[in-house]
């Protein structure tokens, strides 16, 4: 049972990612973009152990990094943000939470990764320099937090 649970958790994972780079990429609102990989890795902390959802962040950075061709940056943002926050993550997952207070723990969960694309955008040329910082912090942060309150409205309750 347990085997077909992290099978399903990993075929998700890797759905993600290819929805992530394949679709999400292309549908920008003001050049910001949502990370549906971060989203259900913040999900995934709440359910499973640091060690699992360290290996998960890793395995669907990695994969990400590949197919976007960024070496090493979202398998080290991500992989960051669950080592973070995973123990806050997992501690309040007991309690309902209700929109808005979902909407706000992605929001700081996605600041993570996006700071870190920030200050790499300052020692290299990862974006062209016409760039708006703001676009890379703030919207992908805010855009990724509305399309997990949404998801989080729309999930089903078991």
């Amino acid at each position: 049972m347990n085997q077909n649970k992290t099978l399903r958790l990993i075929l998700f994972g890797l759905g993600a990612v290819a929805v992530q780079t394949m679709l999400l990429r292309h549908f920008k609102f003001f050049g910001a973009e949502v990370d549906l990989v971060l989203i259900y890795l913040v999900w995934l902390c709440t359910q499973r152990s640091r060690t699992e959802t360290l290996l998960f962040a890793g395995l669907l950075g990695f994969l990400q990094d590949a197919i976007v061709d960024l070496w090493g940056l979202h398998l080290f943002s991500k992989t960051l943000m669950v080592f973070i926050l995973h123990g806050y993550l997992n501690r309040i997952s007991k309690k309902r939470f209700i929109f808005w207070q979902v909407v706000l723990i992605i929001l700081l969960a996605a600041l993570v990764p996006n700071m870190f694309f920030y200050l790499m955008t300052l020692f290299s040329e990862i974006y062209s320099p016409g760039t708006n910082v703001w676009t890379i912090l703030i919207g992908n942060s805010i855009f990724t937090a509305a399309a997990g309150g949404f998801l989080h409205l729309v999930r089903e309750e078991k």
